[in-house]
């Protein structure tokens, strides 16, 4: 991947769902920041329905005639402080590392944004928070690390915003579905096709298994995102293209498709398709150790 300099998921428009026609927040200036820079975190829609990706926008403007620097963070965007309350009351806060531990970092978690210019980057919400009941959340944001500027450092003040989650909507979701999956596949690069995969396998809806499906016959860039989607909606419709999936021999998709089912096959509701999941994983898993023996020996052999 390439480093964090290069603001990869940012700056993909193609790549979102919704323009960024949204009316502009108010802005998030603290006490000695400069007029001239402007920071926001703000849902990327207000109004959602049941099932869909949740897409928080996190902007920064640079009015200054030097570039500015921020400190976002690696894979994990730890500097992204963020709390969620959920329409019964319940206070959610997402951990630094999200549970990971962050051994790999992609490049130093800077962001060089120049004079004049703008950063964006949308932020799948759903993998660090549930949206599982209808209601009003609120969510409370900051970027914990300091901006850099030419004159010195300072820290944007936290925001909070507000989502509205409906009933689920079943033309909706087909509609979003339809679009993440067509955005990921036509994606020429591995970076351009992460939002719109990831977004997709977070839709943990039936509707979004076609579209999975469909991403991972594609042979996407973003295949790992989609067969963690399809066991995340864990379905038999999800668990039956898992199992097709362990018959391909592109990339790692058919150890990955294994992994997947072996973690899901206790939810698989029909009994004849738990039996084969089960069967079917044994048998991967046999390979698997039978290959790795025949690669010792090989190893043992030649020294």
């Amino acid at each position: 991947m390439a480093s964090l300099r290069r603001p990869a998921i940012a700056i993909l428009g193609t790549a979102l769902l919704v323009s960024f026609a949204a009316p502009v927040a108010a802005t998030n200036r603290a006490p000695g920041a400069p007029k001239q820079i402007d920071v926001w975190f703000r849902f990327q829609e207000n109004v959602l329905t049941l099932h869909e990706p949740v897409v928080l926008l996190f902007e920064v403007h640079n009015g200054l005639k030097q570039p500015i620097t921020l400190t976002v963070g690696s894979l994990t965007r730890q500097f992204y402080d963020l709390t969620l309350t959920t329409p019964s009351s319940q206070v959610l806060h997402k951990a630094p590392f999200n549970g990971q531990v962050d051994i790999v970092t992609i490049g130093d978690g800077k962001i060089t944004v120049a004079p004049g210019s703008d950063y964006k980057e949308p932020l799948v919400m759903n993998q660090w928070f549930p949206f599982e009941t209808e209601g009003t959340y609120s969510l409370t944001s900051k970027l914990t690390s300091e901006i850099e500027t030419a004159d010195g450092s300072f820290q944007a003040e936290s925001q909070t915003d507000q989502l509205l989650i409906n009933a689920r909507n079943r033309t909706r979701l087909n509609k979003i579905c339809a679009k993440l999956e067509q955005q990921a596949e036509m994606a020429t690069t591995v970076e351009a096709a992460q939002f719109p995969a990831l977004a997709l396998s977070f839709v943990n809806d039936p509707i979004a298994v076609s579209y999975l499906a469909r991403l991972l016959s594609a042979h996407s860039m973003a295949y790992a995102s989609a067969l963690r989607g399809l066991e995340r909606v864990g379905n038999d419709a999800a668990a039956e293209v898992l199992l097709s999936t362990m018959n391909e021999n592109w990339a790692d998709t058919a150890e990955l498709a294994t992994w997947s089912l072996a973690r899901m096959q206790d939810r698989i509701a029909n009994p004849r398709l738990k039996e084969a999941v089960r069967k079917a994983v044994a048998r991967s898993s046999e390979r698997a150790r039978n290959e790795f023996i025949k690669k010792q020996i090989a190893y043992l052999d030649h020294r």
